[in-house]
């Protein structure tokens, strides 16, 4: 999966399922973050909710894979 950040600035956590420090990234305008299969498995990650922000769009790109024995596609 990958996130292009289009917008104002936002604070992306992650951390550990299993516990451990989170990490903090700053994603601003443009920015591309990718999280492979083993870290959407063993990482939660959040956009904490602010009060008061400007506005952000975040485009979410997902593969979606195909099953030609599936009837309707």
């Amino acid at each position: 999966m990958a996130t292009i950040s289009v917008g104002a600035p936002r604070t992306f956590y992650l951390r550990p399922k299993a516990g451990g420090p989170r990490v903090t990234l700053a994603l601003g305008w443009g920015d591309l973050l990718g999280m492979g299969g083993s870290c959407q498995r063993t990482w939660e990650h959040a956009v904490p909710k602010l009060t008061q922000a400007a506005p952000r769009v975040a485009i979410m790109l997902r593969p979606i894979w195909y099953d030609p024995g599936q009837a309707g596609l």
